[in-house]
């Protein structure tokens, strides 16, 4: 943590601290908890992230700003999450999703030099950060393992293509819960070296900006992959603020049919893109399980000195 702090500051990053308790809670597709201030009688949730809070920095002019922050989302546990923990999010103006893969690659591997660990053990393998990353694109992936390309798939057809591999999902299940559910089942677990996932649908990513090639239905967004878990999520930041609301909007719809992790609208997020965001690119990095690839640790729980479990 201070390698990657020290990382950061020699980039000129700016490390802050937002707020824990938030009005509105967004920045990611999960489930919050929630809790009760009596003096403002007002319902709040403990956030699930920081993103939002630290893209009003970029806008108010903060060009390179970071935060170290202890997360809560209220879901499932297993090896690799627990109800609390930490990420590191950092977001640089003028500056877009390629520049992020650049810069968190050459970022873990100082990181694994500076405790001398480019080649950790993960339970029987053996993972070398010393050599580039692999970088392919998700629908790419998808297709190797399905035969079907789903870029504008139906979800019945979604529903075919999970049924097909033996995948159980819901009855209700949506375009983005499916594909999430091949991901998991088909791709991941094969992605044992470094690999940037990229190039994600735009359903599934409402925080993205629309991808420069002109494929409307893609964004530049990626996750980073290792040893089968992900370790990454970052964008070219959406800074259209109509752009913004139509994709908000469609989350709420999401929610309203019984997706409980959609992103809520958040009005004054959209308020303060209004005024102007640059072009940013933003990254959010799981500090916990990037500890357990380094400590080779399998289960976050001994990473965690309190773990829930």
């Amino acid at each position: 943590i201070s390698s990657l702090r020290n990382y950061l500051d020699d980039l000129g990053f700016l490390q802050v601290e937002t707020r824990v308790l938030q009005p509105l809670y967004g920045g990611a597709n999960a489930r919050p908890f929630t809790t009760h201030h009596n003096s403002l009688d007002q319902k709040l949730y403990l956030r699930i992230a920081d993103e939002l809070y630290l893209k009003r920095l970029i806008i108010g002019g903060i060009d390179r700003v970071y935060e170290i922050a202890k997360d809560f989302r209220n879901e499932g546990m297993d090896r690799n999450h627990n109800p609390e923990f930490t990420m590191l999010e950092f977001y640089w103006a003028y500056a877009d999703y390629e520049d992020n893969m650049n810069l968190l690659e050459d970022m873990i591997r100082k990181v694994a030099e500076s405790i001398d660990t480019l080649n950790p053990a993960w339970g029987d393998l053996k993972i070398d950060l010393s050599k580039p990353f692999q970088r392919r694109p998700l629908l790419e992936l998808l297709k190797g393992a399905t035969g079907e390309d789903l870029t504008e798939a139906s979800d019945q057809k979604m529903r075919e293509v999970c049924k097909n591999n033996n995948i159980d999902v819901e009855a209700n299940a949506n375009y983005g819960q499916m594909l999430y559910e091949m991901m998991g089942n088909l791709v991941e677990p094969k992605l044992i070296q470094p690999t940037f996932i990229t190039d994600y649908p735009k359903v599934i990513s409402p925080l993205a900006k629309k991808h420069r090639n002109g494929n409307p239905h893609l964004v530049e967004r990626f996750e980073l992959f290792i040893g089968g878990a992900e370790f990454a999520n970052a964008f070219t930041e959406l800074n259209d603020p109509i752009d913004q609301r139509e994709r908000f909007e469609y989350q709420a719809r999401l929610a309203e049919s019984g997706d409980d992790e959609a992103h809520p609208v958040d009005e004054n997020f959209l308020q303060a893109v209004e005024c102007g965001m640059p072009p940013t690119a933003g990254v959010g990095i799981g500090i916990d399980r990037l500890v357990m690839l380094l400590t080779e640790n399998r289960s976050i729980k001994d990473v965690i000195l309190f773990p829930a479990m």
